[in-house]
């Protein structure tokens, strides 16, 4: 869908870390992440959490965090830092705010989706967006002009 329709849709990424009783590893993935992404492998750290995700662990994440060429000392500070788990307890709050209660969660024009999150079911619901900016923009031309 960012490739299909590049000027509307944006891809925004949010930590939601599950409760441990849920997901005993996901806040600790998630200060993984963060502190990866203090030195721009965010997405680096992220992809081989996912390809990796019965191992978890901190030593695991030390690892990771070694095998794709961070800094691992400046890595475990950054995972020990305060502020890395106020970035996520903000981006927690945020979504509790909008009512995330799970992940994934996607938004429409500022709008939670509620349904499957398959590419064709977000797709259809990206393409009825447009469609409504569309016929809104169509209606304030006409309503100007007239």
């Amino acid at each position: 869908m960012l490739q299909q329709y590049p000027n509307d849709v944006n891809f925004v990424y949010k930590n939601f870390p599950l409760p441990p009783t849920m997901h005993p590893n996901a806040m600790g993935a998630a200060k993984a992440a963060v502190a990866a992404g203090k030195q721009g492998k965010f997405w680096e750290m992220h992809d081989v959490m996912f390809q990796n995700n019965r191992e978890l662990g901190f030593d695991k994440l030390k690892e990771y965090a070694g095998k794709i060429g961070l800094d691992v000392a400046k890595w475990e500070k950054d995972y020990n830092s305060p502020d890395t788990d106020q970035e996520i307890q903000k981006e927690m709050a945020e979504g509790r705010a909008a009512d995330v209660s799970g992940t994934p969660t996607f938004f429409i024009n500022g709008k939670r989706h509620y349904g499957a999150y398959d590419v064709a079911t977000l797709t259809a619901a990206v393409r009825r967006a447009r469609a409504r900016a569309a016929a809104i923009r169509r209606e304030a031309v006409a309503t100007a002009g007239g």
